[in-house]
């Protein structure tokens, strides 16, 4: 370990007196090589993940959980496409920056033209080896990408979006990873200065890959321990990075909220930092790597003995004073800007697809301005600006279907017996309206009938979210509600749902036409089995995930209970059919905004907050 710290130690002043040599030129090149090769390779990465989630439909993946793809083939396939491109980008990339490197070890000068016009040159040596590394590379990774989501899951304890085989993640599926990754790792090594021979001593690839592992056999270890020195502290700094601005991100997005040009503006910025900030260290990490392995392939060819003393001596470059010319650093700036904001965004606008607003779901009524599931909470409710009134409906011991969320009606009416043991008599003596407010004095507990019958005066565009809420006492609760819609005429009018299967099951069987849907309050393997048209699913546990699962069987989501600002701007982004709230007002209000935008600030909108 303290071999380690030594070699990061004095490589670290090494290179960064290498660097001072060649930071304009390298990275002209370097933001160059990035704007050519992303014009090529977005569009078409855009092109596939567009057609995989348009035929899935799944969401959006711009972030780690885009290994996820992996477990179906055409995933996998996309995977290993973006892999295969982004090692073809990287091999490129070397390839000008050893050129830059071994002209600042010799102390020559390099323009960029003329390592653009070399790169050229030798292109299909170029290519053919990037192609023959990435091929080789990425067969030794596939078994570990089959493993990756199941990691995955396991730490974020997520269902699984589908069936496994057992022997690619059981344990001879592990066991073909590890061999795997072990084998990468030592060709890793092995062909580590491969594009050195290709660049700089103009072999062929396949001579290229030979004279690499002939020049690391003997030193292999040593190679191993420069490397790690190398990449731990560089893969710190990427992890950091990452920490930090996901933290800043959802600090901005938690005052940024409210969808308004301003706001969308300063999440605009912030992305744009971000991405650009990423884009810097991940040139400058492949600067240094490019120093670092430059170095180290002329000390071995050199025949110097790769220890401390090696990268300890005296070069000229470290000498003597250096005098940096940076004449094209506000050009770069801007390309940088332009790069990052351009084809951070470019991509999500081309796999995107068309921003559908939720429908507003008033819970048990417009709730936080009346007594829930009273008459007066359905009317605010509409006028309010609800799309669906959300009532939970219970069984009475003589048959009747009236409102109450509770077992029992102590939160309405200081009632301590359950609503299954009463009549409908009983329950009609009671208000539910003085606890909630004085304004609400005489509110009585309403029938499934009584609203049903108001609700005929109000446009159809409303509906009615009939929950069944009997709690296992009243099983013919489905069918009496069946029976009451069909002798109202009101069944295009309204979907059920409930916690019970069960009841869900009579539902279907009996009206087929109803949409019905399963209420989530935890995760099971039954939620996946179950025959529904929809979920609604509790906040606790909703995610991207479960949304791209349930859109991929061709079922919506309805999140609850949503009544901060800044959840119902995250869930709209996150594509929700509806979301549940005790304020449909804010909630339409918020949505109204939205909906008076363009379609490109809803789409900027949906990439920022998702």
């Amino acid at each position: 370990m303290w071999e380690v710290i030594l070699i990061a130690k004095i490589g670290a002043k090494m290179m960064y007196h290498v660097f001072l040599k060649m930071p304009s030129k390298s990275v002209t090149f370097m933001v160059l090589m990035k704007v050519a090769f992303s014009s090529l390779t977005v569009p078409l990465i855009a092109l596939l993940l567009g057609s995989l989630f348009s035929f899935t439909g799944r969401k959006m993946v711009f972030d780690w959980s885009f290994l996820s793809l992996a477990e179906s083939f055409p995933g996998l396939v996309i995977v290993l496409t973006v892999a295969f491109l982004w090692l073809l980008g990287f091999s490129f990339e070397q390839s000008g920056l050893v050129k830059f490197s071994a002209a600042a070890l010799k102390e020559r000068e390099e323009r960029v033209r003329s390592v653009l016009a070399r790169i050229l040159r030798i292109l299909p040596r170029l290519l053919g080896l990037a192609s023959f590394k990435a091929g080789i590379f990425l067969l030794c990774i596939l078994p570990a990408l089959r493993i990756l989501p199941v990691l995955q899951r396991a730490f974020s304890r997520e269902l699984p979006v589908g069936m496994y085989p057992s022997v690619v993640t059981g344990p001879f599926g592990w066991m073909a990873a590890i061999i795997s990754l072990m084998i990468m790792i030592r060709l890793l090594v092995s062909w580590i200065f491969a594009i050195h021979y290709a660049v700089l001593d103009r072999k062929t690839f396949a001579g290229a890959l030979r004279a690499s592992t002939s020049l690391v056999n003997g030193n292999r270890k040593k190679v191993l321990l420069s490397m790690l020195a190398f990449w731990t502290p560089s893969l710190l700094l990427i992890i950091g990075n990452s920490f930090v601005f996901r933290i800043t991100r959802d600090v901005v997005i938690r005052s940024s909220y409210d969808p308004t040009s301003m706001n969308i503006l300063k999440l605009s910025i912030f992305a744009s930092a971000e991405t650009m900030t990423t884009t810097a260290v991940s040139i400058g990490i492949s600067i240094f790597y490019s120093i670092l392995t430059t170095r180290l392939f002329f000390a071995l060819k050199e025949g110097e003995a790769l220890d401390s003393q090696t990268l300890l001596r005296k070069d000229a470059v470290a000498d003597r004073p250096v005098v940096i010319r940076r004449p094209w650093l506000l050009p770069l700036l801007i390309i940088l800007v332009i790069q990052g904001v351009f084809f951070g965004y470019l991509g999500r606008f081309l796999v995107v697809s068309e921003i559908e607003l939720p429908l507003v779901t008033a819970h048990r009524g417009s709730s936080f301005k009346a007594p829930e599931n009273s008459l007066s909470a359905v009317r605010i409710a509409i006028e309010d600006g609800a799309d669906i009134i959300e009532i939970d409906v219970q069984m009475t011991r003589d048959g009747v279907l009236v409102l109450n969320h509770d077992r029992s009606l102590s939160k309405v009416a200081s009632v301590g017996e359950r609503v299954h043991t009463l009549t409908y008599a009983d329950i009609a003596e009671f208000d539910i309206g003085s606890r909630f407010s004085n304004e609400f004095a005489g509110e009585r507990v309403p029938t499934l009938a009584e609203v049903i019958q108001y609700m005929t005066g109000i446009p159809p565009s409303v509906k009615l979210n009939i929950e069944l809420k009997d709690y296992g006492y009243s099983p013919e609760i489905s069918r009496a509600t069946i029976e009451l819609l069909k002798e109202m005429g009101f069944e295009s009018r309204v979907v059920i749902t409930s916690t019970s299967i069960e009841r869900l099951t009579t539902v279907r069987e009996l009206a087929p036409e109803i949409p019905i849907g399963l209420v989530v309050g935890y995760l099971t393997s039954l939620v996946w089995s179950v025959d529904v048209d929809f979920y609604s699913v509790s906040t606790t546990i909703l995610n991207d995930r479960f949304i791209q699962r349930a859109r991929s069987m061709g079922r919506d989501v309805h999140v609850w209970t949503v009544n901060n600002t800044e959840a119902m701007s995250r869930y709209s982004s996150m594509g929700v059919a509806s979301i549940i709230t005790d304020r449909p007002d804010v909630l339409s209000k918020l949505l109204l905004r939205q909906a008076e935008m363009s379609i490109f600030q809803l789409r900027v909108l949906s990439i920022l907050m998702t």
